[in-house]
């Protein structure tokens, strides 16, 4: 064999190659791409920053929320509440158990569980938007249909896809 042939075969195997692990990582990021929307996508929504906006305006200042870890350091930043998760954590008594009940919270079926979960912290109203959010551990998805339940919460404010709740007899 010809070194010229030798060449053109190194060539041609070392393109297929790289067309090949072009071709791999295209695939594995469109079966990636559902997984991977949360981190890429917005950590606060417009609606949430519009929620909040109405909470400063409408509802007394440092009552305390549950809401998903980002939108509860918004909502003290920008509607001058206080929040069941977010700050420094590390410094409270059992963190841990607070971010997992607080997930809880959103994430179980039950609207008793929840509304029993919220009095345990004595949170006062809800945020909710129906998207995966970061609750404790990991983005997920809120079960919000428990929250319609008036004999647990009422809903005060909507906008767009975000929802505040009053717990009753916070």
């Amino acid at each position: 064999m010809e070194l010229e042939e030798k060449f053109r075969l190194i060539a041609a195997a070392v393109l297929f190659a790289g067309v090949l692990a072009v071709a791999s990582q295209a695939y594995a990021y469109k079966n990636m791409e559902n997984e991977l929307a949360p981190w890429y996508g917005p950590m606060i929504s417009q609606d949430e920053i519009a929620a909040a906006m109405w909470a400063d305006e409408n509802l007394a200042h440092w009552q305390l929320f549950s809401a998903d870890l980002f939108a509860c350091e918004m909502l003290t930043a920008v509607a001058r509440q206080y929040c069941s998760v977010g700050g420094a954590w590390e410094l409270a008594d059992n963190a841990n158990q607070r971010f997992a009940d607080n997930e809880k919270v959103f994430t179980t079926p039950s609207a008793l569980e929840a509304w029993q979960l919220s009095k345990k912290y004595g949170v006062k109203y809800v945020l909710v938007e129906a998207r995966q959010s970061f609750y404790g551990y990991g983005y997920k998805l809120p079960n919000a249909g428990k929250f319609s339940d008036t004999k647990y919460f009422r809903l005060i404010h909507r906008v767009g896809r975000a929802s505040v709740y009053e717990v009753v007899g916070a």
